[in-house]
């Protein structure tokens, strides 16, 4: 009898892992396609000089370390967060919103001759990344939530104290991160 239970839990828990596999196998995707289309764009630039060349590949660079900045803290948070805590989707699909949008608005701001930080595309930009930011920070703190509710785990932490102390950690740095980014954009707009 205690079989067959396990056995009906573990049915009605299906669906939630298949999203959640769903999920992650989508966002590795839209990660992998936006680093591609940032290639892509260097390739479209052939550099006319030396500097040409290092300052395309410094740009992607760039855009590829704050992609790979974003699928790391993605990983790692949606290894340990379960799927059905609420906001979850909703984070994620807006998470990879803007990652499927940062080669995009990269590519406008790339292409534009003068480097001035004023102009309507690094304003984009610095919102879109921001946003990443904060998105990601918003999942570490459902993790951060989801240990500290009570009877989560069965009354036993699913977390090591340790790693609960680095989402903290992880969750006030993109807080303060993509803050950084959200008040430049702003300035910059005001500025205008």
């Amino acid at each position: 009898m205690v079989r067959d239970r396990t056995l009906a839990e573990d049915d009605s828990a299906a669906p939630l892992l298949r999203t959640k596999i769903r999920i992650e196998s989508l966002s590795d995707l839209v990660f992998g396609l936006a680093l591609s289309i940032g290639s892509v764009f260097l390739i479209g630039r052939v550099p006319q000089t030396g500097q040409d060349l290092a300052a395309n590949i410094l740009l992607f660079g760039f855009s590829f370390l704050i992609l790979v900045m974003t699928w790391v803290g993605y990983s790692r948070t949606m290894a340990v967060l379960p799927v059905e805590v609420p906001f979850t989707l909703l984070l994620n699909l807006l998470l990879l919103f803007c990652v499927a949008l940062e080669p995009y608005l990269f590519f406008i701001l790339a292409s534009v001759d003068s480097l001035d930080l004023l102009n309507t595309e690094s304003i984009a930009y610095a919102l879109d990344v921001g946003a990443m930011f904060l998105l990601l920070a918003a999942l570490a703190l459902l993790v951060v939530k989801e240990e500290h509710k009570p009877g989560s785990g069965g009354g036993h932490p699913r977390l090591h104290p340790v790693m609960l102390r680095r989402f903290r950690w992880v969750m006030k740095a993109e807080t303060i991160v993509g803050a950084i980014f959200i008040v430049s954009a702003l300035c910059r707009s005001s500025g205008q």
